[in-house]
């Protein structure tokens, strides 16, 4: 077996590892950062530094490749260079919404990568970037929602595991924070005991417990985000709430 062969299988090991737990996944995040960062620049072909949101783009998309991770399916590197492509695309085409300072070829992502894709995907075909002026608004707004989180126990990186998944999930998660807002909304009480407001929510609509625990961290962040001054993160939740 090469040495390529056995440092693919060893780091989708970690990556395995970092899907298995919050703390498991934090620790891979920390220590890959520098690769992560390589990696982003590489896919973009022009320097990245960790102040710009490229790279705050990048790690939450990392974070959400361990989640959605099929070892049989792909290398681990391999399939986080497709997420972060994608996400890095998501990304461009806000930014091109939100401002007209910001000039993005229509062609900038020509096509999709082949998933079994051998180089890291470096074969993403993504042509440089002119005439950008990089909005430091996006990086900000996390590392101020990080910060917000953490007085909730939330880590940021916890909110992919806890985000819904399914069609029907998605659905009753927008109707829990349409209701979440209804008038009077429920934001003070959020805010005064730090846990969602089960109780008062119920009065208004009709969930289970077991779903609003288990995307508890989720809802929370979404209602710091549509409640608070986070003007570039609210385009990243669809307009029904997730």
């Amino acid at each position: 077996m090469s040495d390529l062969t056995e440092n693919k299988e060893a780091d989708n090991e970690k990556a395995l590892r970092a899907k298995s737990s919050l703390s498991a996944k934090n620790d891979f995040l920390t220590i890959e950062a520098r690769h992560i960062l390589h990696l982003t620049a590489r896919i973009l072909k022009r320097t990245v530094s960790i102040n710009d949101d490229e790279w705050s783009v990048a790690l939450m998309a990392v974070s959400e490749a361990i989640d959605t991770y099929e070892p049989e399916k792909n290398d681990f590197w391999n399939y986080a260079a497709l997420v972060i492509g994608s996400r890095l695309k998501d990304h461009y085409r806000s930014e091109a919404r939100r401002s007209n300072e910001l000039l993005v070829s229509n062609d900038i992502f020509d096509g999709e990568p082949e998933e079994d894709s051998s180089d890291l995907g470096l074969k993403i075909e993504v042509r440089d970037v002119t005439a950008v002026v990089v909005d430091t608004g996006l990086k900000e707004e996390i590392q101020l929602l990080r910060e917000e989180l953490l007085e909730y126990g939330i880590e940021l990186f916890d909110l992919p595991e806890h985000s819904p998944k399914a069609a029907k999930t998605k659905k009753t998660c927008g109707e829990i924070l349409r209701s979440f807002f209804t008038p009077p909304p429920l934001t003070d009480e959020l805010k005064k005991t730090k846990n969602f407001p089960f109780s008062s929510l119920t009065k208004r609509i009709r969930v289970s417990r077991k779903l609003v625990d288990k995307h508890r961290k989720f809802l929370i962040a979404s209602v710091l985000i549509k409640a608070g001054d986070y003007p570039e993160l609210k385009d990243y939740l669809p307009s029904d709430g997730v």
